[in-house]
Order: structure tokens, then sequence, then C-alpha cells
């Protein structure tokens, strides 16, 4: 009875330990920034970024003309003008001089925010189809290029990416041929 029993708990385990030996996680990895990178709307992208700071740095040359022309302008009046009028465009400067100075300090945050709103859409994409594409490979997992120092080439699902998305790779250039002298 001990051996019977013995022997259906050893075939139970095998059925249990074989079925996950089966069931292994397959990981892959990929640089979503690599992704990013080959992304055809990303130069769409960079050219709406440039615009959007030219026309901040344009705004704010402007303003900054606009304010040294009034302060220019107030240095010289300033002795003639009346303590009413004086004070209004004091003032003026004073809004102004605020304008430029919030500019500098908001620069920064305006072209960040601006890169995110734009960048949103297409980050989305990307995540997405990497999904896709982890899905239909059977992945269990994928995991960020970046995290891992060792990886096999075989696992990469940039190609797989790259080719759901439509992208294809420009082809080398041909080493050049030197000219021989008959």
């Amino acid at each position: 009875m001990k051996k019977v029993s013995t022997l259906v708990l050893t075939v139970m385990a095998m059925l249990v330990f074989g079925s996950n030996v089966n069931a292994q996680n397959k990981i892959g990895y990929v640089s979503v920034d690599e992704v990013l990178s080959v992304m055809p709307e990303i130069k769409k992208l960079q050219g709406e970024l440039a615009s959007y700071d030219s026309s901040l740095q344009i705004n704010y040359t402007e303003t900054l003309k606009e304010y040294l022309a009034k302060d220019s302008s107030f240095k010289v009046d300033s002795p003639k003008l009346s303590p009413a009028v004086r004070k209004a465009k004091e003032s003026d400067l004073e809004k102004l001089a605020g304008e430029l100075n919030n500019f500098q300090q908001n620069y920064q945050n305006m072209v960040t925010e601006k890169r995110n709103e734009l960048m949103k859409p297409v980050v989305n994409k990307a995540v997405t189809t990497i999904k896709e594409v982890a899905k239909a490979g059977g992945y269990t997992y994928v995991f960020a290029k970046d995290a891992l120092l060792v990886q096999p080439e075989a696992d990469d699902l940039l190609p797989l990416v790259k080719k759901k998305l439509g992208i294809v790779d420009a082809p080398a250039a041909k080493p050049a041929v030197p000219k021989t002298n008959n």
C-alpha cells in the first residue's frame, strides 16, 4: 500500500511539475527610446517643438524690445511728466519687467509641457505596439532594455515592433571600392 501511494504521489508531482515546464514564461526586451527614435512622427514632433520654441523666443524678444524702448523713453521724458503720468508709465514698465521675468522662469516648463503634450500620443502608440507584438509573440514579460545588463539578441522586440509600425531600415551603405590604375 505504501508503494502504491508513493507511486501515485510521484506521478502527480510529475504531472504538476511537468505541466509547468511546458508553460515557461517567454521573456523579451525593448528600448522604448529606440522605438520612438525610429518613428516618423518624431521628426514632425521635433519640427513642431522647434516652431513653438521659436514663437516663444520671438514673443520674448518683442517684449524685451518694447520694454527697452519704453524704459529709455521714460528716462528721457521722466522729468517732464506729471506725477500721475510718471506713476502710470512706471507701472507699465514694472508690468513688462514682470512679464520678462516670468517668461524666463517659466520658459523651460512651457517647452517641457508642450513636448509632453506632443509626445503623449506617440508614446502611447509605441507602447500599444510593443504590447501587441509581445502578445502576438507569446511574450509573458517585456523588460526595458536599459534595465538589463545581459540579454540575448533573439529576445529583442525592436525589429518586430519596427515591422509592425511599417518602419523599414535604410539599406546599409556599400563600402567604397578603390579604383585601380591599370
